[in-house]
């Protein structure tokens, strides 16, 4: 896919992605609290922003609250203030907030934000907030009211971590790609094979935000015109067979036939009755072979 200004769609044509595409367009045009939940870096305020650019209130402010930072840089007091004071929620006339990892909430602020949600007014202010997948655990643990988890959950969204949509990796690599040169200047390299496997085998548990800061990594430092490999932020695990990718079907069997063969008479100690038991091949077979790789017979 790709690189275009502004937001991106979500990016990738795994079922899930689909889903998750589906699923936020339907939720733009319903007047309702949405919860979505996943993985850090899997996507959530990516789902969050594009609910709220095509949703019924896009032409009025989204407003930012980060939990975790609730009582620490942000002062409660002033986010909760009945006043209409700059910096209150209770300010907003019309508009969006969105509470990222509503998980992170302190104990004793949960009841404030329980209050903000009772007091907005329908089809003026829509609330969209973020959590860990793990948030049902926190409520059942007692660490999370059940009153707020209710309120805020009218419609949940769950965005499953890239290992689980690993289809979608190529189409979010190539966009990532486009955008990193556009921003460098550098033209758009090839993705060699090296790249490309690597980057379906690994698990990126830091998600599509790892994955992001991959292809950041790999323009910067790349020479221009080429992706190399010893700048990916990991380590790319190289098959003993790679040596065999630039051989014919007849050469490339011949090869393991002969390491293999090998192994088996230094294992027996030369002896080719019980290499070839082995095997699984023949006595004659392994003779056969053995004299068309020009081993030297031993016994």
């Amino acid at each position: 896919m790709k690189y275009t200004e502004g937001l991106p769609k979500f990016i990738g044509k795994s079922p899930e992605a689909i889903r998750i595409r589906k699923a936020i367009s339907a939720f733009a045009r319903k007047n309702e609290n949405i919860l979505i939940l996943g993985e850090t870096g899997s996507g959530r305020a990516l789902a969050a922003q594009s609910i709220f650019a095509t949703g019924f209130l896009k032409e009025f402010p989204l407003v930012p609250v980060s939990c975790a930072a609730i009582g620490e840089t942000e002062d409660p007091d002033i986010l909760f203030s009945l006043s209409p004071q700059k910096g209150s929620l209770y300010a907003l006339k019309k508009g969006t907030v969105l509470f990222s990892n509503i998980n992170d909430t302190k104990e004793e602020y949960q009841i404030k934000i329980l209050n903000f949600f009772r007091s907005c007014r329908t089809g003026t202010i829509r609330i969209i907030s973020t959590a860990e997948s793990v948030l049902d655990n926190i409520v059942m643990e007692h660490r999370f009211r059940p009153d707020l988890y209710l309120e805020i959950s009218t419609f949940r969204l769950a965005i499953p971590p890239l290992r689980e949509r690993k289809q979608d990796i190529p189409f979010l690599f190539s966009y990532f790609l486009d955008k990193f040169c556009h921003e460098f200047n550098k033209p758009v390299p090839p993705i060699n094979l090296i790249i490309s496997e690597a980057i379906r085998e690994y698990e990126w548990p830091g998600n599509i935000g790892e994955l992001m800061n991959c292809v950041r990594n790999l323009v910067m430092l790349s020479p221009e015109n080429q992706l190399a490999p010893e700048y990916l932020p990991f380590r790319v695990h190289t098959s003993p067979l790679d040596f065999l990718t630039h051989m014919d079907l007849a050469s490339a069997v011949a090869e393991v036939e002969k390491y293999l063969i090998r192994r088996a008479l230094a294992r027996h100690d030369g002896n080719q009755s019980k290499a070839a038991g082995v095997l699984k091949i023949s006595e004659a077979a392994l003779r056969y072979k053995m004299k068309k790789y020009g081993f030297t017979t031993a016994r």
